[in-house]
């Protein structure tokens, strides 16, 4: 006599849980989902709210620069030899430019050019 085949109360429509989870909002909690799924009679972990979640990130046209194909390895990487790329260095001196503004304008302009004015003196040997 063949086992009886046990029919699991879940199954349904193939991928019916992963969609209940991507129709949910991305600002509700996992724990809410695995929640709201409970109520409409899917049983899922948060674990999977999580996995669908970040499957759905990394499939999206907003993914970050790494999630796409694979670095070339014949071409060295910038951060391997320790150097930024020319467009980092542009990025983080104008980030810096714009850090220094800031702190003039906190500290006056004034007492802005007496630090200069000292740091120079520092750097000219004097």
């Amino acid at each position: 006599m063949a086992a009886k085949k046990t029919s699991n109360k879940n199954s349904g429509k193939f991928g019916a849980k992963a969609d209940f989870i991507r129709s949910q909002p991305a600002s509700m909690s996992a724990k809410d989902v695995v929640d709201a799924a409970r109520k409409v009679g899917l049983k899922v972990t948060v674990n999977h709210v999580y996995n669908i979640r970040a499957a759905e990130k990394k499939d999206s046209p907003h993914a970050s620069p790494r999630s796409g194909a694979s670095p070339n390895i014949n071409l060295p990487s910038p951060s391997r030899r320790g150097r930024k790329s020319a467009a980092q260095a542009i990025s983080a001196s104008t980030a810096l430019e714009a850090q220094l503004r800031r702190a003039i304008a906190e500290v006056g302009l004034q007492r802005a050019r007496e630090i200069f004015d000292s740091v120079e003196s520092v750097f000219v040997g004097g």
